[in-house]
């Protein structure tokens, strides 16, 4: 259980430096490309321990979750697979009407995760980020609003967040037993 702790406390703090302040004196210090270097080995290496950390975490039940909410969890896994396309593509009708559709595909992903899973590793996981996400989308929002000038949103766009989430949530769907030990479909 220390492993995924060490794990989400990386991870988390890797992609809280601007928050904290510490994102600007790395660069200004050390560059670009050291800091895009040292930030991609990190988030693995932290990735790397949350996934051995779970892996390895005894399980402590915390509580039963519900078998009826198993197709709300799959409703929200759709959803964030969606939103966390939506934030990575560009300009969509979706990322200019709802701000930072990625971190909130992630409050959407941790949720649907809590709603499936009543264990204490599962609760540090998922609830972990999920609650770093909603940390990190309210304090974006306290920021002053850059006004960008350039591209009018495009259904385009719209279509293919559609089209990657659906496809990412049926390839997690197939291979959650392989990926992450539980298999959530019996077609392989």
């Amino acid at each position: 259980m220390l492993t995924l702790f060490y794990g989400l406390c990386l991870f988390i703090g890797l992609h809280s430096l601007r928050e904290l302040g510490l994102r600007s004196q790395f660069l200004s210090q050390y560059g670009t490309a050291l800091y895009k270097s040292v930030l991609a080995i990190g988030v693995v290496i932290s990735i790397m321990l949350i996934v051995v950390g779970k892996s390895r975490a005894g399980f402590v039940q915390l509580w039963v979750p519900p078998f009826n909410l198993r197709s709300l969890t799959h409703l929200f896994m759709i959803s964030s697979c969606i939103l966390v396309a939506a934030g990575n593509l560009p300009l969509s009708y979706t990322r200019a009407l709802m701000v930072h559709p990625m971190l909130v595909g992630v409050f959407v992903w941790g949720v649907a995760h809590l709603l499936a899973n009543g264990d204490l590793a599962s609760m540090l996981l998922f609830g972990g980020i999920g609650l770093w996400s909603l940390w990190k989308f309210f304090y974006l929002e306290s920021l002053p609003k850059q006004v960008k000038a350039g591209a009018a949103p495009s259904l385009v766009w719209d279509a293919a967040a559609i089209l990657f989430g659906m496809i990412a949530y049926v390839l997690l769907l197939l291979f959650h037993g392989q990926l992450f030990g539980f298999a959530l479909s019996t077609i392989l």
